[in-house]
């Protein structure tokens, strides 16, 4: 299956990108059936991070479960992959802005993944003493550096795509808006359950966009 190609909508291009950017669109657009299928399964890695973490938000918020941080941990990990696509498929038009928004939105994905790791397998295991101790230690304020990281990197990566107007918009206001309701998840999960159910579904739309504008497997 080929990949479907289109015009770069820039109507200035310098000759230094076409140099770089042009053999790098021929590589990741192509037409390789390989390369086809590594894009259409980081679309299939989107879709399924974004259902997780819409399950993850159903347990965690609205039916006040433990168990959805498993998903929220999965919907981490495998949106790492899912993200990668979204920007590789866009990385011309990105350009160093959004390379930036990349790097540190993939970093801010593995941060949140070590701390729904830590919520899902490690701390059901804590006594209650031992969890008071890590509440008052530094740990709290890794957690709260990191969850600050995230949202600052989801915001820029969102604005870099809603630039790039690659994939639809509504899709990618939903992705940047959503996770900003995560802080008051404590307070008000109803908020919190709204808006990752909207960042969900905003992952999931990118990623059926990108598999059906490479063709599928």
């Amino acid at each position: 299956m080929h990949l479907i190609t289109r015009e770069d909508k820039s109507p200035l291009k310098t000759n230094f990108q076409t140099s770089i950017y042009g053999e790098s669109r021929d590589l990741f657009r192509g037409g390789k059936k390989n390369t086809a299928t590594l894009f259409s399964l980081s679309a299939v890695a989107g879709v399924i991070a974004g259902v997780c973490i819409i399950l993850g938000a159903i347990l965690n918020d609205l039916l006040k479960t433990e168990r959805g941080t498993i998903f929220n941990f999965l919907g981490a990990l495998i949106g790492l992959f899912g993200i990668t696509g979204f920007y590789l498929w866009q990385r011309v038009e990105f350009g160093i802005f959004g390379l930036v928004a990349y790097v540190l939105v993939f970093i801010g994905f593995v941060l949140i993944a070590c701390i729904d790791y830590m919520g899902a397998f490690i701390a059901p295991g804590l006594s209650e003493e031992e969890m008071a101790r890590m509440q008052q230690s530094s740990a709290m304020m890794v957690t709260m550096i990191s969850g600050l990281i995230f949202l600052v990197s989801e915001l820029l990566f969102g604005i870099a795509a809603f630039r790039a107007n690659i994939f639809p918009r509504i899709a990618t206001v939903l992705f940047m808006v959503g996770f900003l309701a995560t802080p008051v998840r404590a307070a008000y999960p109803i908020f919190t359950f709204v808006g990752l159910t909207f960042s969900g579904i905003g992952i999931i739309w990118w990623g059926v966009t990108l598999f059906s504008l490479t063709g599928g497997f």
